[in-house]
Parts: structure tokens; C-alpha cells; sequence
């Protein structure tokens, strides 16, 4: 049995939170998108149709995050079961690169 204060004694973790960080990480994205959406539909009159269809797009991939979300729940849950959690990688990916030209569209919006 290991001493309070060893340092080589390994730490115990609880594995059974980071899939329900990883939930709230999501659910902190979706609420980004969506008040990113509001704010476009604020600035669309001044942007028109363009800033339009910038909150549509924004709250288009809000959506989609949150239907997705779940399927990376369980999967992350069943990795820690079995060892073997694999990174949504390509999905971060895509939503990085859309968020990028979205982002670069809407500056481009607020500053004409």
C-alpha cells in the first residue's frame, strides 16, 4: 500500500469523466455557434443577404454538432470499456476548416 505523500505511487483516475468533459466541450461549441448565429442575424440588416446566410451556415453546423455528438459519446464510453479510444479526428478536422471560412466570411461582413 502506497504512503500518502509517494510520488511514484500511480495516481487513480476516474475515466469515467472525460467522455462527460468531452460532452460539455461539445455542448460549449454548439452554444458558440449559436450565439455567433444571433449575432449575424443582428448584423444582417446592415449585411443583408449575405449575413443571412452566414447564421444559416452557422446554425446549420450547430445542429449537425449536436446530432453528432451523441454517437462520440458512446463511442468514447465503450473505448474507455475496452482500451481503445480512437480521436474524432476528421471530424474535428472539417469543423475547423468551416469555422475558419466562416469566420474569415464574417469578419469580412463586419468590416465592409
Amino acid at each position: 500500500m502506497a504512503r500518502p505523500l509517494d510520488r511514484t505511487a500511480a495516481p487513480e483516475r476516474d475515466l469515467g469523466l472525460q467522455p462527460e468533459r468531452t460532452s460539455l466541450a461539445w455542448a460549449r461549441t454548439i452554444l458558440g455557434y449559436l450565439v455567433v448565429a444571433t449575432i449575424s442575424l443582428k448584423t444582417a440588416n446592415h449585411s443583408g443577404l449575405l449575413g443571412v446566410a452566414s447564421a444559416v451556415a452557422y446554425l446549420g453546423i450547430a445542429v449537425v454538432v449536436a446530432f453528432r455528438r451523441r454517437p462520440h459519446h458512446v463511442r468514447s464510453l465503450e473505448g474507455i470499456r475496452t482500451g481503445q479510444v480512437r480521436p474524432p479526428v476528421i471530424d474535428v478536422l472539417v469543423l475547423s476548416l468551416v469555422t475558419s471560412a466562416l469566420s474569415c466570411h464574417w469578419l469580412w461582413l463586419v468590416v465592409l
